[in-house]
Formats: structure tokens, sequence, C-alpha cells
């Protein structure tokens, strides 16, 4: 009897859509449940809808579908064509998953809970989408997902596609103030940190690795040992694109011992130069040279 082949990535790729789904249908519950029933926002086009919705009183679920097409055809069109089809299912699995959770009752009649509960849910949403490969919202603030371009040329230069994010975030709640008011607003940007912190959390954890190049390596071991009782780990030879960069400390820090991390090297070497890492090392041998500087945050 002839044995039938199996595609060794057909059941990757179902895991990896039940978290894109599940995270969809997190966001929906922090949408609906929560956010909806206060008329509050989240930032990005999730938001514009939003405004949309509560003014015409058209479908959230469809008007997230309709606003995010555009843009998802954008980054085909800039090079992101096989990722952002990935993206697709789970936009409709967004939008259907809105669509039946609008009739349902709000949970909390507090907007303060059903801000901070909203944005929980979005930020698990967010985090589950990002590290399936996806992408929550056209406009997310979600660092290092597959599907948007790092940068846009704009009139001959280069610019991050951060700023752009941060730039359309700030444009949609300044228009929520003038549309729906700042009561409402301020309650709708708690609810968009929320989602921030909380999907930052999903994606990167509690802990951050760090490098670090001195001139005084061993006064930095040192005095990191004694105050914050952290031991420098060893470079490897498997980590050569960062071994080019001769770093000579590398450090795994808790995020709340960041401040302290960095005032202990300010004061032992100013001159030291401080990179975070926000990808597991691992990941950086699928980048190289000017990618790179999308992956990490250096402090002076």
């Amino acid at each position: 009897m002839p044995m039938k082949w199996r595609n060794p990535n057909h059941s990757v790729r179902k895991m990896t859509a039940l978290p894109s789904i599940m995270g969809r249908i997190a966001a929906s519950i922090g949408l609906e449940l929560f956010l909806h029933p206060h008329e509050l926002i989240a930032g990005g086009i999730t938001g514009i809808s939003a405004m949309v919705s509560f003014h015409t009183e058209k479908h959230f679920g469809v008007l997230l579908f309709v606003f995010n097409l555009p843009l998802l055809l954008l980054y085909a069109f800039l090079g992101h064509r096989p990722v952002v089809m990935k993206v697709l299912p789970g936009l409709l699995s967004f939008s259907g998953s809105a669509f039946l959770l609008a009739p349902l009752p709000g949970v909390s009649g507090e907007p303060v809970i059903a801000a901070l509960g909203g944005g929980l849910c979005l930020g698990v949403g967010a985090g589950l989408a990002v590290k399936s490969g996806g992408l929550l919202d056209s406009l997310g603030l979600e660092k290092y997902d597959h599907v948007r371009p790092p940068a846009i040329m704009l009139s001959s230069q280069a610019v991050p596609m951060e700023y752009l994010l941060l730039i359309c975030h700030g444009a949609v709640l300044v228009s929520a103030g003038i549309l729906m008011g700042w009561e409402r607003t301020m309650y709708s940007a708690l609810a968009c940190l929320a989602a921030y912190e909380t999907s930052a959390l999903m994606l990167y954890g509690l802990r951050r690795t760090v490098w670090i190049t001195a001139s005084n390596p061993e006064g930095i071991r040192y005095e990191i040992k004694r105050r914050i009782c952290l031991d420098a780990g060893n470079t490897t030879e498997s980590n050569a694109d960062m071994n080019r960069l001769q770093n000579d400390l590398q450090y795994k820090i808790h995020i709340l011992d960041i401040p302290r991390f960095k005032a202990i090297i300010k004061q032992i070497d100013p001159q030291a130069e401080v990179i975070f890492i926000y990808r597991p090392i691992s990941d950086l041998s699928n980048h190289r040279n000017g990618e790179n500087k999308y992956l990490k945050d250096k402090e002076p």
C-alpha cells in the first residue's frame, strides 16, 4: 500500500494560524465588550474604524476590513506580498469576531476599568498576531513585524515607519478629542498605553539582552555584579554579526533593573555604547547590514 506524502509545513501553518486567530478574538473582545460600549477607541485603523462607526452607525467589523485592506495592498506593493497574504485570513477573523460580538453588552460600567481591560485584550491580541507572523492593525505600534517595511521614502529621504505610525496615532487621538470630547479621549489614550505595554510584554518578555562596548569593561562588570548581582555572559562564535561590533560584555537584564543598569554604566564609563536587543540573538542571522539598525536600540 503506497504511503501518502505529508507536507511538514502544513502542521507548522496550523500551529501558526491558531494563536493568530486567538489573538484576533481577544482583540475583538477588548473592543466590543470593553471599549466600544463607552465609545472609547484604540489607535490606528482600529480607532478610525470605531470613530466612523460611532458617527455613521455602520458595522465596525465591516469598516475594519475595508480600511485595513488598502494599506495591506500598499505593503504588498512595497515588496511584502507573501506575508500580507498570510495576514488577510487573520483580518477576516478579526472583523468577523467583532461583528459577532457587537450585540453583546459591555462588561464594565466604569470607563477606567473598561479602558484597562480593553487595552489588555488588545495588547494580548497584537502580541499573538505579531508572534505568529501577522499584524493586528496595519497602523499598529508593534515593533519588528514582518509585514510593514522598516522605512518609507518621502521626498528622497527614508522616514522610519515607527515615526509615521506615531504621527498617525497622535492624529487619531486628536481627532477623537475634537469629535467625541477630551474626557473619552483620555480614557482612550489609557487604553492605547495599556495595549502597547501588554503587546511589548507578549513580544519581548520581562528581560532584555544588552551588549556593552566600553573602555573600562572590568569596572562595569564589577559594579553591576556588586549592585545588581548580575554576571556578564560571554560572546559565542555563533553570534558572528554581533561579534563584528566587538562588544565586551553581554547581559540579560530585567526591565525593572534597566534604569539602575544605565546609571551604573554612565557613572563608570560615560562613553560606553549600550545596545538593547529586542529580538532573540538567533534572529539576527536573518538580517544584515542596514536592516540591523531596526532590531536594536542604542544608548550612547
